[in-house]
């Protein structure tokens, strides 16, 4: 079994992978959305039982819709609760290295704190060094316990040098020095509605790429397992994305089958580009729209334009997605439209 669950993460993301044999599955959490998100993963850590073990646990990027969850279960009493095999995760000291927006750094000192207040493993398959490509932004590849493989597709060295004085002066800001706690940060506002699609214009708009020094520092990979392939982009920039997919088959279209979508579905993180080196039938899609009203209907227009066929996954029905329900819209341009079930859960089987 392979099967990545997209667990209801406000803005953010959560992912919860489960893989291996149905009678012993393994398991790998992504991130751990806002605060909120943290009472799901706990439950699902709980039914883990006494013996539970996550095989790995990715903190993509010191962004709160990604950290906040994390970080609120790490500092309740007794931490995960379950084993861990290793976390990922760039922390100050990692931006230090001498080969080597932001609104979580904060969130960062604090969950930097809490991995080592109670000893997990941190950033192991890496040495204990900076989870990042290798040089001239060669792929790196981690093999998992259970035979679930992960190349590593963002960040570069450079993206995390341009996250450090990001890092520093958001901490200045949160009346912080490195190595310090921070608190959390307020709630973001409501939904607001969009407006009539044209999806050939959309899909024309000239592409403006992300700028922000967290996003662009984030961890993303390629999971691959009993065959089937998954790109899990976290909020990573297109400029980073595009040459690792080049890279990942010589150059020839990648064949996936699935892919989460960039920082939410941006238009800034997702270009024709990147769309245009996969051939995937499946398009993920974790946020409520809150806060930054993703997605951005270029983005998904870029997906339904340059991947024929496409079936968009979105894990939240809101006014920034259920726009893409319109089953004249999905007629013409030959695209299909899934959302959660009663019960809020989208579960994507490979």
């Amino acid at each position: 079994m392979f099967q990545i669950e997209m667990l209801p993460a406000r803005e953010g993301d959560c992912l919860w992978i489960t893989y291996g044999e149905a009678a012993s599955p393994r398991h790998v959490l992504i991130d751990g959305g806002r605060k909120a998100t943290s009472k799901t993963v706990r439950q699902k850590l709980k039914a883990l039982g006494p013996a539970g073990r996550l095989e790995l646990l990715i903190i993509s990027h010191i962004d709160r819709d990604h950290i906040e969850g994390v970080v609120s279960l790490l500092e309740e009493a007794g931490g995960l609760g379950v084993e861990v095999g290793d976390v990922w995760f760039n922390a100050y000291h990692h931006l230090l290295d001498d080969e080597l927006e932001g609104f979580g750094a904060a969130q960062g000192e604090r969950l930097s704190k809490a991995l080592v207040d109670l000893k997990l493993p941190w950033n192991k398959a890496f040495d204990g060094g900076p989870v990042v490509l290798g040089t001239g932004g060669g792929l790196r590849k981690v093999e998992l316990a259970g035979g679930l493989t992960l190349t590593l597709l963002s960040p570069t060295r450079r993206k995390l040098e341009t996250l450090r004085p990001v890092w520093e002066k958001e901490c200045r800001l949160a009346g912080l020095v490195p190595g310090k706690a921070g608190k959390p940060q307020g709630a973001p506002p409501e939904l607001e509605s969009f407006g009539a699609i044209d999806v050939d214009a959309l899909a024309a708009l000239a592409f403006k790429a992300d700028g922000s020094a967290p996003n662009g520092s984030s961890i993303a990979v390629l999971a691959e397992y009993a065959g089937r392939r998954v790109v899990l982009a976290a909020d990573a920039h297109a400029d980073v994305m595009a040459p690792s997919l080049k890279a990942l088959d010589g150059g020839a279209r990648v064949k996936l089958d699935g892919f989460k979508l960039a920082h939410h579905g941006s238009m800034a993180n997702t270009s024709a580009e990147v769309v245009g080196l996969v051939d995937c039938p499946r398009w993920m899609i974790s946020t409520n729209g809150s806060y930054f009203e993703h997605p951005d209907q270029a983005a998904v227009a870029r997906v339904v334009k340059g991947s024929a066929g496409a079936t968009l996954m979105f894990n939240y029905r809101s006014n920034f997605t259920q726009v893409w329900e319109d089953a004249g819209l999905q007629a013409r341009h030959g695209f299909k439209a899934v959302y959660p079930d009663e019960n809020g859960t989208l579960l994507v089987n490979f």
